[in-house]
């Protein structure tokens, strides 16, 4: 089974000929023109322009076409998924094609459009998609901590909302998510901060704050942990890779 190296984002076409597969990536399937019709798991469905299809690795699937047709289709690595992504599989998930997909669709193309199929900005740009891409499947405390990242939480109110006991939500959590709480909430805040670099102009102490951590120095510890680079150095290299 083939095995990818990078997240990868194409324009593709289909033909009338019915192709069945599956592949250790998964897809992210989003319309452009036309339909397509497709069959993963227990989903047998036909994309159109109110409609995308998530295709989670190992998932068999067969898809074809009658009609003229174009998607716009990301092909993601395993090892980029997060562990509830990897939980869906044969479970092909289809979603409504709303103004957020939208603006993530032509944040994609922007990108493939002006720089290249394997650009480092997709994968920036994937724990965004991510998060929607699971909003549906998310327990609530899940969805609270998105919500919510900018303020103290405590793995006490998570496991009020889920009215779990505390220690038992501790490892209820980690089967859900492949993470502790505390390493999740830290993932959602590193995300967004990324995200404010990429976008805003807005100083360092400024975005620390809106991410909910009370000093400069607390992000640039989270950087380091997880990027070995300071937030000062991901926004220059964001920002070179981006002319």
């Amino acid at each position: 089974m083939e095995k990818m190296k990078e997240i990868v984002a194409e324009r593709r076409t289909y033909t009338a000929h019915q192709d069945t597969h599956s592949h250790s990536y998964a897809q992210l399937i989003l319309p452009l023109q036309g339909e397509l019709n497709i069959k993963a798991g227990e989903q047998n469905i036909k994309l159109d322009q109110q409609t995308l299809f998530f295709v989670p690795p190992k998932c068999n699937h067969t898809f074809h076409s009658v009609v003229r047709n174009e998607f716009l289709v990301l092909d993601i690595p395993d090892f980029m998924l997060t562990w509830n992504e990897l939980k869906l599989q044969n479970k092909g998930v289809s979603y409504k094609l709303n103004n957020r997909w939208k603006g993530i669709r032509n944040l994609i193309l922007d990108e493939i459009n002006e720089y290249s199929v394997h650009s480092s900005a997709l994968k920036e740009l994937y724990p965004y998609i991510s998060h929607y891409l699971l909003q549906k499947q998310q327990p609530k405390s899940i969805r609270y901590i998105h919500e919510h990242y900018d303020q103290n939480i405590t793995v006490q109110q998570l496991a009020s909302i889920e009215h779990y006991h505390r220690s038992y939500y501790s490892d209820w959590f980690l089967k859900e998510t492949g993470r502790s709480p505390s390493a999740y909430i830290q993932e959602v805040r590193l995300n967004k901060a990324k995200e404010l670099l990429r976008n805003t102009d807005l100083p360092i102490l400024h975005i620390a704050i809106q991410v909910g951590l009370e000093h400069q120095s607390s992000l640039t510890r989270l950087f380091q942990k997880h990027d070995e680079l300071t937030p000062s150095q991901f926004r220059k290299k964001y920002t070179i890779l981006a002319k």
